[in-house]
């Protein structure tokens, strides 16, 4: 296991290496040079490769494993809510009146005319039990324009002045997959639905490239800071538009960019990318940032009841949700894509929109010998059958696993009902058929930590406290694997990343404790101490020891 050279540029040591390869190994130490992984092995073998200008992390025992590949993220999003001046979320709100208080507190510290933005709002956790509407932000909100982004990303609020702004009135229809919610005189409430959301937030102001880097920063130190190297940015230019793509251009420019980022563009960025035009580039040479495939949303999410079900949500039976796409649109799209040679990741959250997405992979042909990695993202309620025919057509899945903990109790109680709830994210039934699945938090929906998100892989438990659907419960092996090697799979990145390999990249993640021998109860309140880039100690904790 020791490829010994004269000398490392960094070398880790002291504490327990879990690799993840095919073997598990264990180790003691490695060394790295030229951002690979060039030994691993004892501290006596590693130590020989130790020269003055080697840079040493003692690991103090700690746990040292592949840095963390987040699955399904959404960086500029994210940092944008990171900066936005009202944090919307439950908690800290309890009701609409507390949101209400925040926007109006911006509202004094901005001038007047100025975009007030605001996100993570949840309809299902306010004791209103409702969105909050223009009536409720008018009186608050001044003289500045004010939209509010739920915590799906699905939904948004808007007060007059930003209706105004954006021209949504009584006339404007509902655009194709979305819906201007309207009061009984047909005037916008202020709600609007999937596509008349992004709609609107496409249109907002304060979203230039230099703007949108600056949110990307925020993004990626959070990201270092929970030991995620690698972040699967599914669906670039869904906030932003094609200011997304020229801020990452910005910080590639000038070296920033610190965690590895892999591409999905949204599918209407581009004129005719939904044609499958253009084709797409080649991987970038830096290996920070490469264009992988294309992000196509189906439906919508379960807690707003556009996630489009089979059979009706269990608070409303009437209501399916919604599919964004007529499934022959879909299909095409999935096509024209594939033909063109992109890989394609299609959001889909209920089994009806599931169905139509498998059915316009199924009618590709055989993957097998194409090097076609087409994934379902989140694949929350995916039914027995459907995964049997997952597995026929090699379809891979990124499952939102933190589902299950922040929205299981809803599900099981409001939505899904019992017997559906306890499916969601069925990481044992996939397993079983050889169904290869990364795990993800999607944030900003749910927060960043993967170990929080291992925890739930493995523990299944809900804010309740109760364990949903305790059979679909994976080891913590498993779990771990599904937020490095498994979800380097998903991006055809297996052979550069993923686990800690001779020749590898050499990314990893300095735990507090080993998350395979601490009770599982324990594993979310393990710390990252570092992380390391390409060799580099890119991010620690004050505590974590470094000598050059």
């Amino acid at each position: 296991m020791v490829e010994f050279v004269r000398e490392a540029d960094f070398v880790a040591l002291g504490g327990t290496v879990l690799t993840l390869d095919a073997a598990g190994r264990r180790v003691r130490a490695l060394a790295a040079s030229g951002g690979r992984i060039t030994a691993l092995g004892s501290e006596r073998d590693i130590s020989r490769l130790i020269g003055p200008e080697t840079t040493v992390l003692d690991l103090a025992e700690r746990t040292v494993i592949p840095g963390f590949v987040e699955s399904h993220n959404h960086p500029a999003f994210f940092g944008m809510t990171l900066a936005a001046p009202v944090d919307a979320g439950s908690p800290p709100n309890d009701t609409i009146a507390d949101i209400g208080g925040r926007v109006a507190q911006a509202a004094k510290e901005l001038g007047p005319g100025e975009w007030i933005r605001g996100f993570r709002y949840d309809d299902t956790l306010l004791a209103d039990g409702r969105h909050p509407t223009r009536a409720d932000l008018d009186p608050v909100s001044g003289r500045n324009p004010v939209v509010l982004t739920h915590v799906s990303g699905h939904f948004c609020t808007a007060n007059s002045l930003a209706l105004r702004e954006v021209g949504i009135t009584a006339e404007t229809p509902d655009p194709p997959g979305g819906l201007i919610v309207r009061d009984a005189r047909g005037e916008p409430t202020g709600v609007l639905v999937e596509t008349a959301a992004f709609l609107v937030t496409s249109r907002l102001p304060g979203q230039s490239a230099d703007e949108l880097a600056n949110a990307l920063l925020l993004a990626d130190e959070e990201y270092l800071a929970n030991g995620v190297t690698s972040v699967h940015d599914t669906g670039i230019g869904l906030i932003g538009g094609a200011a997304e793509l020229e801020a990452y251009a910005l910080l590639r420019r000038a070296g920033k960019l610190r965690v590895r980022v892999r591409g999905y563009l949204f599918d209407g960025l581009l004129p005719g990318l939904d044609e499958g035009h253009p084709e797409p580039p080649e991987a970038s040479a830096d290996d920070k940032f490469a264009m992988t495939g294309v992000k196509i949303v189906a439906d919508g999410s379960i807690q707003g009841k556009t996630g489009c079900l089979a059979e009706g949500y269990t608070c409303a039976p009437d209501e399916h949700g919604m599919m964004l796409l007529e499934s022959a649109d879909l299909g095409r799209r999935i096509a024209a894509l594939d033909a063109a040679g992109w890989q394609v990741a299609v959001h889909g959250n209920g089994d009806a929109a599931i169905d139509a997405i498998i059915d316009g992979y199924s009618r590709l042909g055989s993957p097998r010998g194409t090097g076609r990695r087409h994934r379902i993202e989140h694949c929350q309620t995916v039914r027995e059958d459907q995964l049997d025919r997952m597995a026929a057509h090699d379809v891979l899945a990124s499952f939102f696993i933190k589902h299950v903990y922040y929205w299981g109790d809803r599900h099981r109680d409001v939505f899904l009902g019992p017997e559906r709830a306890r499916r969601i994210s069925p990481l044992v039934s996939a397993r079983s058929r050889g169904i290869h699945f990364g795990l993800h938090s999607d944030t900003p929906v749910t927060p960043v930590p993967p170990l929080e998100g291992i925890w739930c892989a493995v523990r299944r438990i809900t804010r309740q406290g109760k364990v949903l659907g305790p059979e679909q419960a994976v080891d913590v092996d498993a779990a771990l694997r599904g937020y490095t090697i498994d979800a380097a799979y998903l991006a055809g990145e297996e052979d550069v990343k993923g686990s800690l390999e001779i020749g590898k990249l050499a990314d990893l993640a300095v735990l507090s404790g080993d998350p395979t021998a601490v009770d599982p109860d324990r594993i979310r309140e393990l710390t990252v101490d570092a992380t390391v880039s390409g060799g580099e100690i890119v991010w620690r904790r004050e505590t974590t020891g470094a000598r050059r």
